[in-house]
């Protein structure tokens, strides 16, 4: 399991973080399932998305600005996802998405996450706010034809 490998381990002991019952991962995975797919993963073309560079370095003030106008993005946590079979995680938005090369270093191939928020009760994965990283340094953000970009002040 990806959450128990070392790496993932302590870095979910460093930060602030939920680990999840595998039922949000199924539920993640069928929300996904439902999507138009090629060989490898969703198939984006068939998706109004918007694609971001990480950037090398830490990520600056542009790239979070952007960040921060997607779905995914404009939640203070996000849900990361290795599998259907597996639970997840959610943690704050800024810590996964600055660490995610190391977070998905043990699982190749296309990655899903969500937006998430935190209720009464604890994380609350939103599903339909996902993006996808397989490790190319580039995320594909998901832009649900309601979606209303977030007004900065």
């Amino acid at each position: 399991m990806h959450t128990r490998a070392a790496h993932v381990a302590d870095w979910l002991s460093e930060h602030e973080s939920w680990l999840l019952d595998v039922k949000y991962s199924q539920e993640f995975n069928r929300t996904l399932s439902e999507l138009p797919w090629t060989v490898s993963g969703v198939r984006w073309a068939a998706l109004d998305h918007r694609e971001l560079e990480i950037p090398e370095d830490s990520p600056g003030q542009g790239f979070w600005e952007e960040f921060h106008s997607s779905p995914a993005g404009s939640h203070e946590f996000i849900f990361l996802m290795y599998g259907s079979r597996e639970p997840g995680f959610v943690c704050r938005t800024i810590d996964a998405i600055t660490d995610l090369d190391l977070l998905y270093s043990s699982a190749p191939g296309p990655r899903y996450f969500c937006g998430a928020d935190l209720g009464s009760s604890g994380p609350i994965p939103n599903f339909g706010d996902f993006a996808e990283y397989n490790g190319d340094g580039i995320i594909r953000m998901y832009f649900p034809p309601d979606f209303t970009e977030p007004v900065t002040p």
